[in-house]
């Protein structure tokens, strides 16, 4: 049976709240704040959990904010795998300006790890693959996490295989070798390649560059609201995006979006359809209050929808 192993390095405790306008040196009176357990691939494995699919997390955690997060994904029913660390986890704090309904998102960088910390990481990653089907490692490293992490589990994944997916940016990038799929945003690939990627034929260009240098076999680069781009070695392929009515602040929808397209693959199915799926879920996400998943009936009406546009 296909179970999806998700690693996050450095998990966030989401606090979602409003003010009715934001104003530089006022006190602004705050609503009742959400608390959500956050991170890449907490997102991802919350997702696909709710989709139906086995998924653990391996999640570094400490203090009070990480004791906070394994609680709630306790509650959640979330399978996970703790690597315990001295600093606190960080927090981020999501605000809905009610005036205009922008969302303002406070993200701090998060605890300081240590070489040791890294490495008992790796270990615990490496010990849950062994029955994992589909590994995802998704997020941001926190301070002193280095670059070749990355490169690590992408070793993990090779010896222990499983198929490989990664969503992250910047100087980690250049250290995963061998993945299944990665999913840089344009402005992601942008920085990669150090190049403008004014249309498509440049952004399939530089995809297929990532895919020269063995970076991974298949690059979705996200489009946000216009959907995504798929570029294999011979192939290209635009999934349009899935429009909604906004009433979540999105936070975590790239997450869903990765979790969908995960569980899709895992069923066998082809990778443009599960990136469909993938973006319906996304959208989805739109729909459901702070880091909420996205609702199963919610994804499979909007793949429907976008599925049936598609062949009128």
């Amino acid at each position: 049976m296909p179970h999806i192993l998700t690693v996050t390095m450095n998990p966030a405790l989401d606090i979602h709240s409003t003010v009715p306008r934001l104003m530089p040196g006022s006190k602004m009176r705050c609503s009742t704040p959400r608390y959500d357990p956050g991170g890449g691939g907490i997102n991802v494995a919350r997702t696909a959990a709710r989709l139906g699919a086995s998924s653990t997390a391996v999640i570094v955690s400490g203090g009070h904010t990480g004791r906070h997060i394994e609680s709630l994904l306790a509650t959640d029913g979330v399978d996970f795998r703790v690597v315990r660390v001295d600093e606190p986890t960080r927090e981020s704090f999501n605000v809905v300006e009610e005036a205009s309904g922008e969302c303002y998102r406070f993200v701090m960088p998060g605890p300081q790890l240590h070489a040791d910390d890294e490495l008992r990481a790796l270990r615990a990653v490496d010990a849950a693959a062994t029955s994992a089907s589909d590994l995802v490692v998704s997020g941001s490293l926190p301070p002193g996490c280095s670059p070749g992490f990355f490169g690590a589990v992408s070793r993990i994944a090779r010896d222990r295989r499983c198929r490989l997916v990664v969503d992250t940016s910047g100087a980690a990038l250049h250290w995963v070798t061998g993945a299944y799929l990665i999913k840089p945003s344009v402005r992601e690939l942008r920085e990669f390649v150090d190049e403008p990627l004014p249309d498509r034929p440049s952004q399939v260009a530089a995809a297929r560059e990532l895919i020269r240098r063995n970076i991974g076999q298949v690059v979705i680069v996200s489009l946000g609201a216009d959907g995504a781009l798929v570029v294999t070695a011979d192939e290209d392929h635009d999934v349009p995006g899935v429009p909604v009515d906004v009433a979540g602040t999105g936070v975590g929808s790239g997450d869903s979006m990765v979790a969908a397209t995960v569980v899709a693959l895992a069923r066998g199915w082809s990778i443009v359809d599960a990136v469909r799926y993938g973006n319906a879920a996304g959208a989805a996400a739109m729909l459901t209050p702070g880091t909420e998943p996205p609702r199963p009936e919610d994804v499979d009406r909007l793949y429907r929808e976008a599925s049936q546009s598609l062949s009128d």
